[in-house]
């Protein structure tokens, strides 16, 4: 999944433990490596540890190679040296595809829980509305989070194999070596949602199965390609679209290893070269394409724990979000032209996430500026250069000096603008936004010293009237994420508005039902109502988005098809429409993808 459940966490971890702005700086002492967190405030203390010379340690724990001390061997013993530094890995409980029963039959339909006057049946939810015919209805996955089978069939390891590993980086304290095991369970899985009426499903592609080294001039495992072959033709045959991400965030830890993934702007060429040779593979069998999934949340997270000791030089904590969103911007428009120059059949974008927002306070012009804060760092840092102008929002520019922002010249301006078929938004909330509680102008005066700098602006839960809550909350491994159905309407108009476009996906929504991870009982965990009726009420008001506000929007993607690994969360926190038991690995329909099916057989086209 996307969003901010991973970053949240753990850049709360990174603020508490080195101060929010704090710039990690690596110098080698008396043989030593010494991690140093230093920050302009002066009520910040520096952190200096010193450990062996082997292995980079920060604050929590982790240990990492110093970036550039990896050797590039592109042998079998070079692929096992890499996973050296993540560490023993879980086999599978099996290691072949497995071949369902189908057609599947779906069980008998959930009984009915509130009275006819108070809910309607999901088919009776604006009955006289359709969506246009050819509207995408989805789920989505991640590889990482439901392809289980790490280290099988050639694949190299990515630095999410690695993070999961390091000290309180994940709550639950588990991996996603197995998690769902979709990597050979994709056939049960796809028979499972066609089932439902599923029309489409976006996944994404593992680039260390791709390349387990990652760099343009290592080899290609032809098993991965071979094995995504096989998953994209049997999605066409089961009736189910494949949508394809290039990247959701499984960074190659050989990359990392090498020169700091995408602080490095080495990377752009090593990922123009993946997405060429997986365009090249996939060409007319799948037929629209996301670069990157949320690159907003994902620059984010490399300034987070463990992350944060693995930088190109030159780089720290501070900088690294917006190195990182240089480079991968670049990254996005390279492979978009490429995609462009080998007349790919198709579609491409990158997939943003978050929300424009609301003024918390009315007539109040800090939080009616603060509101522009946010849409520009949380959206428009990635959409404007793509959709409006080919360069940063002003925004952004104004606050951040150069060397933490780089400047695009005229022509990486030109091949930005435009490189977007279509807008597509990971759209689960949408929320208040206040000016920080001293104001904006002290926090923009008060600069990096400010833990509210550089955003300058803070989201709020609740009216600032009575303090009612903008929506229901869902679980507490989703502490940011509320059921906002109501402000969806009005957040699409803005978006549209902002970044127009002839098409718009909505590309996740979901939620977490509260308690679920917690449930014992299988009759209990099926019933997930707040998750039926948060999808119920997004779907409803993108009916009313199309046809009474006249938004294009062609698709809606549900997150997720099945429980999976919650990044930071693990497996501790659900938003499958399917249970999985991680024992028996047995998938169980919840009432929500069972009311989604209803609802969705009564307002497609057929």
């Amino acid at each position: 999944m996307a969003l901010s459940a991973v970053f949240l966490g753990l850049l709360l971890y990174v603020q508490v433990s080195l101060g929010q702005n704090s710039s990690t700086t690596l110098t080698s002492i008396a043989g030593t490596s010494s991690v140093q967190a230093a920050n302009s405030s002066t009520t910040t203390p520096t952190i200096t540890i010193s450990v062996p010379s082997s292995t980079i340690t920060n604050t929590g724990g982790a240990s990492f190679p110093p970036v550039g001390s990896i050797t590039r061997d592109f042998s079998p013993s070079g692929l096992e040296k890499l996973w050296d530094v993540v560490g023993p890995v879980e086999s599978p409980p099996f290691t072949t595809t497995v071949v369902p029963h189908t057609p599947v039959v779906l069980p008998s339909p959930p009984p009915t829980l509130y009275p006819s006057f108070y809910a309607n049946r999901p088919k009776d939810i604006l009955p006289h509305l359709k969506y246009p015919k050819g509207f995408l209805f989805g789920l989505a996955t991640a590889a990482y989070q439901v392809e289980g089978a790490t280290k099988n069939e050639g694949k190299g390891p990515n630095m999410w194999d690695w993070a999961s590993r390091q000290p309180n980086a994940i709550v639950d304290n588990s991996t996603a070596d197995i998690t769902d095991l979709q990597y050979f369970l994709y056939k049960e899985d796809v028979a499972r949602v066609a089932a439902l009426g599923v029309t489409a499903h976006s996944l994404s592609i593992s680039w260390a199965r791709i390349f387990p080294f990652g760099t343009a001039d290592s080899p290609v495992n032809q098993e991965g390609l071979d094995h995504y072959a096989d998953v994209i033709k049997y999605h066409r045959e089961s009736g189910v679209e494949p949508i394809v991400t290039l990247f959701h965030w499984d960074m190659p830890l050989a990359l990392q290893a090498y020169y700091g993934g995408f602080t490095s702007g080495q990377i752009v060429d090593d990922f123009v070269n993946y997405a060429k040779t997986v365009f090249s593979a996939y060409n007319g069998t799948v037929k629209t394409w996301f670069t990157f999934n949320e690159p907003r949340v994902f620059c984010s997270q490399v300034a987070s724990y463990p992350f944060n000791i693995t930088y190109a030089p030159g780089v720290n904590t501070s900088t690294a979000p917006y190195q990182c969103s240089y480079n991968l911007i670049k990254a996005h428009a390279g492979a978009v032209k490429a995609f462009r120059e080998m007349n790919i059949v198709g579609e491409i974008a990158f997939k943003s996430d978050d929300f424009v927002g609301t003024p918390w306070r009315k007539n109040t012009t800090d939080d009616a500026a603060a509101v522009e804060r946010h849409a520009a760092f949380q959206i428009g840092v990635f959409a404007d250069p793509v959709y409006v102008s080919g360069d940063w929002p002003k925004i952004l520019t104004d606050t951040l000096p150069p060397d933490y922002l780089p400047r695009f010249t005229k022509q990486e301006k030109k091949d930005i603008l435009g490189s977007a078929d279509f807008f597509a938004i990971d759209a689960y909330r949408s929320q208040y936004i206040s000016a920080p509680a001293e104001g904006l102008d002290a926090c923009l005066s008060n600069g990096p010293s400010d833990p509210e700098w550089p955003q300058c602006n803070d989201i709020q839960e609740f009216d600032s009237n009575a303090m009612w809550a903008v929506g229901a909350s869902a679980d507490t491994g989703a502490p940011w994420l509320q059921d906002t159905s109501r402000f969806l309407r009005s957040a699409m108009k803005q978006i549209h508005k902002r970044w127009p476009t002839n098409k718009i996906y909505v590309t996740e929504i979901g939620f977490a039902q509260p308690l679920e991870g917690q449930r014992t009982e299988l009759y209990r965990i099926k019933e997930d109502t707040d998750r039926t009726n948060y999808i119920m009420s997004y779907l409803g008001e993108l009916l009313l988005s199309i046809h009474e506000d006249k938004i294009p929007i062609m698709g809606a993607f549900i997150w997720s098809m099945v429980d999976n690994a919650e990044w930071g969360q693990g497996l501790s926190t659900r938003f499958g429409i399917q249970y999985v038991n991680y024992t028996s690995l047995e998938r169980t329909y919840k009432r929500s993808a069972m009311e989604l099916s209803e609802f969705f057989e009564a307002h497609l086209h057929n």
